[in-house]
């Protein structure tokens, strides 16, 4: 029987945080228009206030238009996942420029077609589905209809649409097909969920069966988590030449405190409270001064200068201090520990994430555990200052000092430089499904043969 997508717990989460977000939106926008009436009905002769009910008003429309439309998509969503499993594809992102969202382009293998679809979604969603660096997208649907596009994982979700008319298909395949498509790989499909059944054990590519007492018989786990030599392959696919001067070289945090380190006043979020109170001043200027702004903009400026203080503060005080000092501590730890490492990225959002692997082993040796990373570099470019090698030695510094802030906390140290973990150690036990589907979000299985051309 077929597994349907919906019956992957990820899926179904991501789902129902999307719906949930549709309708808060539709609440929010309702309560801004009914706002928007009551301040236009009450007996205020001020100009403002009618400025003011137009503005909240139109507002209001237009939010409440994205969010029904939202709730739309949603249920378009549910019934495509409902009735068809998770099939793994090469992608491309063709941009076609403006304000337009970029196309998706699939390729099936099965059939040597391409498929080009239009991405019904706000540039904030619509990014996160964007092809990772191995450039395999999920997809659920009908590719004349429409369906759901989904990082790796299938917790993204992204309703798509056909592209219309025959010029534009063409044009949108033969920039695909220009951005290499057709020369990557084929793309091996998301494991299935186990299925559990009365009297028998099913696992994943596996056939359940009873032993010849009717009870339930054991099976081994047919799919392990991927080996040393196989995520190392990844690793070297996903990373990219280096461009540009190499990152300045910061203070070194074996010998100063850790406010004298750059990256770790970003992870505190110092810069950030420092610079907080800069609507504040701001709106007083307004205030002081004779403008054409009227005296409730000066007063909205610095209301959102005080707020923005006050987040920045509790945020560096609550937590962002004591997670700064603490990642000082563990990386002046003595007695490190060596690894061997692959550096692969998060295809949503491509946050860089060190598998971790034992040290002076053998190509086909499991990983141990992960280690989720800081992006060390500028927005811009927020891969400068990772490792030059995708694979190698590393060396972990810390211990269990940091259990009490979600497990342990390890710095791994490469090159003779920190990277700074934005999360505990997180072991990886050989026999969990949950492991498995995590690796195989950050570096896709891709088979051996890549996708005919059309």
């Amino acid at each position: 029987m077929v597994e349907c997508a919906l019956n992957r717990e990820a899926t179904r989460r991501g789902l129902g945080g999307y719906r949930g977000q549709a309708e808060r939106g539709t609440w929010a926008g309702a309560a801004l228009v009914v706002t928007g009436l009551v301040l236009l009905l009450l007996p205020i002769e001020a100009s403002w206030a009618t400025d003011a009910a137009a503005g909240l008003g139109v507002a209001g429309l237009i939010a409440l238009g994205i969010a029904l439309s939202a709730l739309r998509n949603a249920g378009r969503m549910r019934r495509a996942l409902a009735t068809g499993p998770w099939s793994a594809h090469p992608a491309v992102a063709v941009v076609r420029g403006g304000m337009v969202p970029p196309s998706i382009v699939l390729g099936d293998p099965d059939g040597g077609h391409a498929w080009p679809f239009a991405l019904a979604a706000a540039k904030q969603r619509y990014e996160r589905v964007l092809p990772g660096p191995d450039g395999v997208l999920w997809w659920c649907g009908d590719p004349d209809r429409g369906g759901v596009i989904a990082a790796p994982g299938g917790e993204e979700l992204v309703w798509a649409r056909p592209v219309r008319g025959h010029h534009t298909r063409n044009r949108t395949i033969g920039l695909a097909a220009t951005a290499g498509l057709f020369a990557r790989p084929a793309a091996v499909g998301p494991a299935a969920s186990p299925v559990t059944v009365p009297g028998t054990v099913t696992v994943p590519g596996t056939v359940s069966g009873s032993d010849a007492e009717g009870g339930a018989r054991p099976e081994p786990h047919a799919r392990r988590l991927p080996t040393y030599a196989a995520l190392a392959a990844a690793a070297r696919r996903q990373a990219l030449p280096a461009a540009g001067r190499p990152p300045r070289r910061e203070a070194d945090v074996r010998t100063v405190p850790w406010w004298r380190v750059r990256s770790l006043r970003r992870v505190s979020g110092l810069p950030r409270l420092l610079v907080s109170p800069v609507p504040v001043v701001t709106g007083l200027l307004m205030l002081g001064r004779t403008s054409d702004y009227p005296a409730v903009v000066a007063y909205a400026v610095i209301a959102l200068g005080v707020g923005a203080v006050l987040y920045s503060g509790r945020s560096f005080l609550a937590s962002g201090r004591a997670t700064a000092a603490l990642l000082a501590r563990a990386a002046r730890a003595a007695d490190p520990v060596p690894k061997r490492y692959a550096l692969l990225f998060d295809p949503v959002g491509g946050a860089p994430v060190l598998v971790l692997f034992p040290y002076g082993g053998e190509p086909e040796d499991r990983p141990e555990g992960v280690v989720r990373l800081y992006p060390p570099g500028t927005p811009k470019e927020p891969r400068k200052g990772l490792p030059a090698g995708p694979s190698g030695l590393v060396e972990l510094r810390g211990g269990p000092e940091g259990a009490g802030h979600g497990g342990r906390v390890v710095v791994p140290w490469i090159e003779g430089r920190p990277l700074w973990p934005c999360g505990p150690f997180e072991e990886l036990r050989p026999g969990d499904p949950a492991a498995r589907e995590y690796l195989e979000r950050l570096a896709p299985p891709q088979g051996a043969s890549g996708v005919p051309a059309p």
